[in-house]
Formats: C-alpha cells, structure tokens, sequence
C-alpha cells in the first residue's frame, strides 16, 4: 500500500506544472534551519483595470494581463519551536515580465504593453503547522497548514505598442502576496510526499509619472504537490515544489538543520 502511494503522488510531481505562489516547502522541522530556494513562475493571470501604466497618452483600458517568467532567489531561515510548529522569515531578490493587452475606450484591441523588471529586494515569513501520526493505523500521515506573507519593489521599464505608434515609460513597481495552504502528506523511509490546496491574494501596484495603477489576482484557489527527501537524515533535506490551477510554477529549496 505504501508503495502505490509513493508511487501516485510521484506521478502527480511528473505532471506539468501549471502554478505560481510563494512555496510551502514541506512539514515543519524542530530547531534552527537554514534552506536555499529557487522559484520559478512561468505565468500567473491577473484582472484587467482602467488602466495599465503611466504612459505618454494618457490613461489606456486593458485586456487580459499576465505575469511572466518570474525569478526568485531565497534564503530561509526557520526556527521550530516544537516538532508540530515552525515560524520563518525569507530574504532574497525577485525579477519578472509583466504582459497586458491595450485596448481603447470601447473594447477593441489597439496594442499591447511588456513591462521588464529589474532585480529587487524581496522579503517576507511565516508559520508552519503540522501533526504526523507515530503509530497506529494511520501511521506516516502528515497534516498540516502553511501562513505567510512575501513582498518585493523594484524598478521597471515598459515598452507600449499601439495603433499610435511606440512609447515608453519607467517607475517603481510593488508586488505583494499572503496566502494559507492547508496540505497533506505520508512519510515513506526518507521520503515524504504531499499534496494541498491554497488560497492566495496577490496584487501588483504600478507606480510612476504621476498615476499609480494597481492589477489583483485572476484567481485565488490553486494546488501545489511537493516531495521532501532526507539525503542526511535531521540533517540535510531536498525539497521539490510545483503549484497549479491558479498559477504556474515550480521551487526548489535546500535545507539544513542545524543539532
């Protein structure tokens, strides 16, 4: 039974991808840890506004908008204050695109806008809970939940393309994200598989010449599926991410627990 679970919840790692949110990153581990991430977001969705960027003509409707190919560097650092309950800050830097439609004031597509970003500065924490069953039937199931919070500001530089012809613009651009993912899993030898859902709000704030123009998530609910595998046991962890529905991405984190 053991091995057809590991070998599901495998299978569902090996599925395309099709996410993007901060990363839970496994179950809580007692004592000081200290993980390395790297995140990937290949695109997430968000609802169109009266306006998409300060620009030279002015104030311009939009079509649909997305993020797209986002990079994130983290370093983790956590504290478990029991086996059951870790809390954690993160530190590191954030790039991305951002892509929206332009449309006129009656709803015909005129154009679009790509938006760079530089590197920024990105930082956030959390808390992380989790019961495992130690005996018993229902021994090696995992269930817990993940909080937390992840901000980063950058500069930016779009680039407008419309039936007037090319424009451009720069400023500051700020993105913020909360989000609570209850999960699921079963440990297995080394190898502890699991699964969850999330709901996340994640909004982008636009600001430079003189307008500050804000874009809210398409969607809040998603899924993530995730694998954590002790190559040094209470030492040295592995953990594997992707996140679907809502978004698209993956996370790889490493992870040491200091004695």
């Amino acid at each position: 039974m053991k091995k057809v679970i590991l070998l599901s919840l495998m299978m569902l790692l090996g599925l395309p991808f099709a996410a993007y949110a901060a990363p839970v990153g496994g179950p809580p581990v007692q004592g000081l840890t200290i993980g390395f991430g790297q995140d990937f977001i290949v695109d997430r969705e968000f609802k169109p506004t009266p306006v998409v960027l300060p620009v030279a003509r002015g104030t311009i409707g939009t079509g649909g908008c997305d993020i797209r190919h986002m990079y994130r560097t983290m370093l983790q650092v956590g504290y478990g204050l029991f086996d059951f309950l870790e809390v954690y800050v993160k530190l590191g830097g954030a790039g991305f695109k951002f892509r929206t439609d332009i449309e006129d004031t009656f709803g015909s597509p005129v154009g679009d806008a790509v938006i760079h970003t530089k590197m920024g500065f990105a930082y956030g924490g959390g808390v992380k809970a989790a019961y495992e069953f130690k005996d018993g039937p229902a021994k090696g199931l995992l269930i817990g939940a993940d909080l937390q919070y992840l901000r980063h500001r950058q500069r930016y530089h779009a680039m407008l393309l419309d039936d007037v012809g090319p424009d451009s613009s720069s400023g500051h651009v700020t993105f913020q994200e909360w989000q609570i993912g209850p999960f699921v899993g079963y440990r297995i030898m080394n190898f502890l598989p699991y699964v969850g859902m999330k709901y996340s709000n994640v909004w982008l704030q636009f600001s430079g010449g003189g307008e500050n123009n804000k874009f809210k998530a398409d969607d809040h609910f998603g899924g993530f599926v995730g694998l954590t595998y002790d190559i040094i046991p209470r030492k040295l962890m592995l953990n594997v991410e992707g996140r679907f529905i809502d978004e698209t991405g993956i996370n790889c984190n490493l992870i040491f627990k200091f004695k």
